[in-house]
């Protein structure tokens, strides 16, 4: 996974991410980093390639779902390790259902990844997070 690429190129850099996804399709922990790639593609041409937030979410959600293999692979091939690399794909949708005005899936996001003991490397993390969601939701409500 250490291919040099220009994150620029959405076209070349997103055919590059679709052969390794081809290539990993049976390797839970390969595949999870090859979606972070398509996460980080994604979220930077968000706003520049109309339908990159639609693949960012679609990724988040395949990500998601691959989680509890990628973590039981995670630890075997870590075994010294006692915690799991952060995990943007929870982060990444929370943010842009947030955006959508979808604060209840943001919430449902949110607690999953609370659910899994998951750290998103911000002050208060996922716990925080949600607190700011049911904040906004009471808002919304109203």
């Amino acid at each position: 996974m250490n291919d040099f690429f220009d994150w620029d190129d959405y076209e070349r850099t997103g055919f590059h991410f679709l052969n390794k996804a081809k290539e990993y399709q049976d390797d839970p922990y390969q595949l999870h980093f090859v979606y972070n790639g398509f996460i980080k593609l994604f979220f930077k041409h968000r706003n520049r390639v109309p339908d990159a937030e639609d693949k960012l979410i679609t990724i988040c959600k395949l990500d998601i779902e691959l989680f509890p293999k990628f973590r039981e692979a995670w630890f075997e091939k870590n075994p010294d390790y006692i915690s799991l690399p952060r995990i943007p794909s929870f982060q990444r949708l929370i943010q842009v259902y947030e955006k959508r005005n979808q604060i209840n899936e943001a919430i449902q996001i949110c607690k999953l990844a609370i659910q899994y003991g998951l750290d998103d490397g911000t002050k208060g993390g996922f716990e925080a997070r949600l607190e700011k969601l049911r904040k906004k939701q009471i808002k919304v409500s109203w």
